[in-house]
């Protein structure tokens, strides 16, 4: 193509992506849009915002402060809590092996508490404690993981086989806690994302609620089951489809729940049916969470909880899966790329408020209503959508009275700005306000309490957010909003430094101070005191001079695939991980510290952070070393693996009913077994129904005993039971017939 034919194609071309671009700039015009409150038509009732426990170790002050942003400023007031799993450096999974072959009967000893007592302690107890001094109702669910692939590892066959033993592994957990930590459960879900990377259909599922349902019950514990949690609404749905009819699950189901992996065009059927059944909804997980997830889940899926993820975890940025993260400096923290957006409802919408009805005429910026204790909140969101555009919205039938009017806006898909308060605006007797609702924002409109409120800091911090002893100043600077409008004052301070230091505040009075004289390497505090004149509140910085290059830190050293290694298996994967404060480029280095007499293991990639581990042979002991290195540092990490003997299943001599011929009205049978293990291991029991005639309902006295009665055979015809023998990893099985006829007629 020539130059001249060439001019001649592109002409039209840009003028045509003229023309558009004028059409989208004419379209960027302000819309005008009206909503309409409704609030006699009502919807789910807000039970709590939440997220998963986490177990990283920070410095306490960075802890606090990562906790009151979370519950005092987002307003997060519910906690997953995962069990200790998988084989790592510093932890088992809370039962490695079965406590005992009696799943009524727990042998606190076998069981790994230390991990479980530091995150509670750590973190779960300091979080329900402000959760409650802010008058809301902490809530707590249990949720353990076992994905094949990944560090927790498969179900052990005596837990994944005996719902007797799954049931003592969840009672396990909820006693612990509350008598040790003095916290009680609210739910117990039985597997995280069951379907995912595991076994645990819905027939299994089922068999686990419907054992662990009574022991509850019997115990007097109120934590009912979260149910399903599966990766994604329409995967949860197909397990809610599968035990439908199944009234006795549903008597201890208390919440139903999925997370957002995935396809989740079944949201509105799992509202439908939770609402027939008077249960309520959750979404309890997704890493890069959007706005537009949420308002979809409230509107759309109906859920009374909502999470995002992790409270935190470390990284120099708000990482994707965590609504805060704990800065490599270990003095600062970062908040995730949505964290404004969220706040817009999680902050002013607290748990007892109801979700109403808003109307909408046909512009692109989508509301949220709520009421509570007769006073409206409404949330208006113009983000992700089709259009994109600045709108003034007309809010209709808003209860007369005062309001504040806040927003955040974000500048680009990875970063927000702060949220800002707008002023207070008064409603008449007409009801309506009209706000202006800009493209990319999140815009609330709450309840004015009456009072002056005191000012929000939304940003406090140093750059940079530490230094090395060749450097010697640094810059402060923190950000605040006022409901009122007030005029805000800053004054910094110094509260701790090293003593050799002469620390210089450049101008102490600013929102930004340049800071000079930090010489010697050691922990400095400086204080922000923000007032409006009628209130003051103080926010702390942390800084760390120090003597020079950090050491990289190593963490989440374990093994998988599998987690527990039994002959004849002769591999499994060495996995870890490490960051570096300085972000220097990290190598790494598994070896062998020790093995069995006799083993010559082989490390196929020992200079990468997962090293496939083989020939495994001989039974025992393995330790190995991962060794990260930046360009100044060594960090070694240990890990111990044990490898089992291979192991034969339990042997079932004999399985009998006694008697084996009932004749009505005799109801009662009872079935006896005589078993052994050939390596000496711990066996559990379990007796299940296999076949039974139509109407009738066997009940067991003792299910997961060697022996037990089983009365309620009051319908004539055949009866299998079948006997499940488990010891570490295998199972024997064998089946036991009783037959009942009618008695004679007298």
């Amino acid at each position: 193509m020539n130059r001249w034919k060439l001019f001649q194609w592109m002409v039209p071309l840009v003028l045509f992506f003229v023309g558009f671009s004028f059409f989208l700039l004419q379209a960027a015009d302000v819309e005008q849009q009206t909503i309409t409150i409704e609030p006699e038509v009502r919807y789910q009732t807000i039970l709590g915002w939440g997220a998963t426990t986490t177990s990283i170790e920070i410095p306490e002050m960075l802890r606090s402060q990562i906790l009151d942003e979370l519950v005092n400023d987002l307003g997060l007031t519910r906690l997953r809590l995962e069990p200790p799993g998988g084989n790592s450096s510093d932890h088992r999974r809370w039962e490695w092996h079965n406590d005992n072959g009696d799943p009524e009967n727990i042998n606190w000893s076998a069981f790994n508490t230390e991990v479980l007592d530091k995150k509670v302690s750590f973190w779960v107890k300091p979080f329900k404690e402000r959760v409650e001094a802010n008058g809301d109702p902490f809530n707590l669910y249990i949720s353990p993981s076992f994905f094949d692939g990944g560090s927790t590892g498969s179900a052990p066959a005596w837990l994944f086989e005996s719902p007797g033993e799954y049931a003592e592994f969840a009672i396990s957990l909820i006693l612990y806690l509350k008598n040790k930590h003095n916290i009680t459960a609210n739910y117990y879900s039985i597997l995280n994302e069951a379907g995912n990377n595991n076994s645990f259909t819905p027939e299994v599922v089922s068999r686990m609620i419907k054992a662990l349902g009574p022991r509850l019950e019997e115990l007097g514990l109120p934590t009912r089951i979260e149910f399903p949690e599966c990766m994604n609404a329409n995967e949860s749905w197909r397990y809610i489809q599968a035990v439908q009819g199944d009234a006795e699950l549903w008597k201890y189901v208390g919440l139903i729940s999925y997370h957002l992996y995935g396809s989740n065009s079944a949201r509105p059927q799992i509202y439908e049916f939770a609402k027939a059944k008077g249960i309520p909804t959750a979404q309890t997980e997704k890493m890069s969470t959007t706005i537009d997830d949420f308002y979809a889940d409230l509107r759309v899926g109906g859920v009374s909880f909502w999470e995002h993820y992790t409270l935190a975890y470390y990284g120099h940025r708000g990482g994707s899966g965590h609504y805060l993260s704990a800065n490599y400096n270990m003095t600062s923290f970062s908040r995730y790329q949505e964290y404004w957006s969220f706040r817009q409802i999680m902050h002013y919408v607290r748990p007892g408020a109801v979700r109403v009805e808003v109307i909408k005429d046909s512009g692109f910026v989508r509301p949220l209503a709520f009421v509570q204790e007769g006073k409206v909140t409404v949330v208006l969101v113009n983000r992700y959508t089709p259009f994109f555009g600045d709108y003034m919205v007309t809010v209709k039938n808003l209860p007369p009275g005062r309001y504040a009017v806040c927003r955040t806006i974000a500048h680009s898909r990875f970063r927000e700005g702060p949220y800002e308060e707008l002023g207070i605006q008064t409603v008449g007797e007409d009801k309506t306000l009209v706000v202006e609702v800009p493209k990319e924002s999140v815009l609330t409109i709450y309840p004015y309490p009456g009072e002056n409120q005191p000012p929000t800091v939304t940003d406090w911090r140093a750059t940079p957010n530490y230094l090395t002893v060749s450097q010697e100043k640094i810059t402060l600077s923190a950000s605040a909003t006022d409901p009122e409008l007030d005029a805000i004052s800053f004054l910094w301070l110094v509260e701790e430094k090293p003593e050799a230091a002469n620390v210089v505040l450049i101008t102490p009075d600013a929102p930004q101070t340049e800071v000079k004289g930090l010489t010697a390497p050691g922990d400095y505090i400086f204080s922000v005191a923000v007032s409006d004149g009628t209130h003051r509140v103080v926010r702390r910085v942390g800084l760390t001079v120090f003597p020079g290059n950090q050491p990289p830190m190593s963490l989440d050293i374990h093994n998988r695939i599998p987690v527990v290694v039994t002959l004849p298996q002769s591999t499994t994967i060495l996995r870890g991980a490490a960051h570096d404060l300085e972000d220097d480029p990290l190598q790494y280095r598994w070896s062998v510290l020790s093995q069995p007499k006799g083993s010559k293991v082989e490390l196929e990639t020992p200079d990468q952070p997962g090293c496939k581990l083989s020939n495994i042979t001989v039974p025992g002991d393995y330790i190995f070393q991962l060794e990260v290195r930046d360009p100044t540092h060594t960090v070694p990490k240990v890990l111990k693996i044990t490898v089992y003997p291979p192991n034969k299943a339990p042997v079932i001599e004999t399985a009998i009913a006694t008697p084996a011929q009932i004749t009505l009205p005799e109801t009662k049978t009872l079935l006896s077994a005589k078993t052994s293990d050939p390596d000496g291991d711990t066996i559990t029991h379990w007796w299940s129904v296999k076949e039974s005639p139509a109407g009738s309902n066997p009940v067991f006295d003792k299910q997961g005993a060697r022996e037990t009665s089983v009365s309620g055979l009051t319908v004539p015809g055949d009866y299998i039971f079948a006997l499940s023998a488990i010891d570490r990893t295998k199972s024997a099985k064998k089946d036991v017939a009783v037959t009942v006829t009618a008695g004679g007629v007298g």
